[in-house]
């Protein structure tokens, strides 16, 4: 049998001319394939990251939400604390102008206490002139004093009213002074407030000072004995004993 070699050829052409058409379809769809899986790809990505944008702003909120809580809390902590602060200081300055006006009271009540301390030390028995005095002259200077408070003032002076009670309570001898025949060195007895002696340095002679008339009186020698026995009980030389110390006459 005969073919016909046109038709042959004819036919081969349309058949390579259809598997080339098939084949462009298959790229173009292909690509078309690619593209919306890039374009799905792009979508998911914007979505992605509009949806860590949004987590991220969530989180900054309730961030931003917190601390706005607690800086109101803060807040309100702080406004208690100013007010009590402000309450603290109106107590405080009243308590300052109460202060004032008791200072105003007080002060010169300590100055009539300190005067009359000093006149009493400047007319009782002569005995620790010096320290007595010096006391005195301390205590007016401390009044004076602006940073001393009122309350250490009244403290002071009350404790020098405490030593000057105690004297009337104790029985001492010490070394000192006194104006006879001139400046000399003696050992004085002290029976509280009830007496007051001194000896000389020798032992030799004793004198008892007599209010009454202001002046030393001197004893004889059977009681000089008796003030020196004294002295050395004071001085813890001797067990205590029972003396018979000669007393000042009365003040009439």
């Amino acid at each position: 049998m005969r073919l016909n070699l046109s038709k042959l050829i004819f036919v081969g052409c349309l058949t390579s001319l259809a598997g080339h058409a098939h084949s462009n379809d298959l790229t173009a769809g292909t690509s078309k394939t690619i593209s919306i899986h890039q374009k799905d790809k792009q979508s998911q990505q914007r979505i992605d990251a509009a949806d860590i944008a949004i987590k991220e702003a969530v989180d900054e909120y309730l961030s931003n939400e917190r601390i706005s809580d607690v800086t109101e809390a803060y807040n309100r902590q702080v406004s208690a604390l100013i007010s009590s602060q402000e309450q603290e200081i109106v107590d405080l300055q009243a308590q300052i102008d109460s202060l004032e006006e008791t200072d105003r009271a007080v002060l010169p009540m300590l100055n009539r206490m300190l005067e009359t301390l000093a006149k009493f030390v400047e007319k009782d028995t002569p005995f620790l002139l010096s320290e007595r005095a010096e006391r005195v002259e301390r205590l007016r200077k401390l009044l004076l004093r602006a940073d001393v408070s009122v309350a250490e003032k009244y403290r002071q002076l009350l404790e020098a009213y405490s030593v000057e009670v105690q004297y009337g309570r104790t029985f001492e001898a010490y070394r000192g002074a006194v104006q006879a025949n001139g400046l000399q060195q003696v050992t004085f007895l002290r029976l509280g407030r009830s007496a007051l002696y001194y000896q000389s340095l020798d032992g030799l002679q004793s004198y008892l000072w007599q209010p009454s008339v202001q002046s030393w009186e001197m004893l004889g020698d059977s009681q000089n004995l008796v003030v020196t026995k004294a002295i050395q009980v004071a001085q813890q030389q001797k067990v205590p004993t029972l003396l018979n110390l000669p007393l000042p006459e009365m003040e009439r």
